[in-house]
């Protein structure tokens, strides 16, 4: 008797199911269809060291660097990497084109345009503030739009979404977050926190 045939596309199926999963959790369950769509369709954020450039799609390049600052002050570099080392940016700008619709895109686009002409306004560019100003406005317009409507999803909703997406979907942002633990493997019913590591695990 011949052994049934196989799925040779099932286990990478489920590994996006679980990563998709495992994403809706880290946004707090508030995961968009867009975000699922790009983690489904395999759209991922590469190892800044290894990700040959890629032309940009939707955001120019002057956008792409305002996309990389407001990621890059979400998910900082400290003793592990950040948005930027993660090549969140470049991502962005890769979903944006492959899954998101034209006038999503647009909404972005012009949502950045507006968080930049609100910093300015408020005193410059966000280009030109420190780190703390950076994430101190940075907080100010989140705490804004989770206080206003939500619909249509606000750009730094969108923004940081993405930005956590692509970080978490990443080999870095994996590799320096999360501890592997293979399953099936020995049951620590009670472990003392400090013995956790990085307290994020994956399997």
């Amino acid at each position: 008797m011949s052994a049934p045939e196989m799925n040779t596309h099932e286990p990478e199926i489920l590994r996006r199911r679980e990563l998709l999963k495992r994403a809706a959790w880290l946004l707090g369950g508030a995961i968009s269809a867009p975000a699922a769509l790009a983690i489904l369709q395999g759209c991922s954020a590469k190892d800044a060291d290894t990700a040959a450039p890629v032309a940009l799609k939707v955001l120019s390049a002057a956008q792409l660097a305002l996309v990389a600052e407001i990621a890059e002050t979400m998910i900082p570099k400290t003793t592990t990497s950040g948005a930027k080392d993660a090549g969140v940016p470049a991502f962005i700008d890769q979903v944006l084109d492959a899954v998101y619709p034209k006038d999503a895109q647009q909404r972005f686009t012009a949502g950045l345009a507006d968080f930049e002409a609100a910093a300015k306004a408020a005193d410059k560019s966000f280009l030109d503030r420190d780190p703390a100003d950076r994430a101190a406005f940075v907080k100010q317009s989140l705490e804004a739009a989770l206080a206003g409507e939500r619909e249509p999803k606000p750009f730094i909703l969108m923004a940081r979404e993405l930005t956590l997406l692509g970080f978490f979907t990443s080999q870095v942002g994996i590799d320096e977050n999360m501890d592997y633990v293979a399953v099936p493997g020995a049951y620590h019913g009670c472990v003392p926190l400090s013995q956790m590591k990085k307290h994020v695990y994956w399997e």
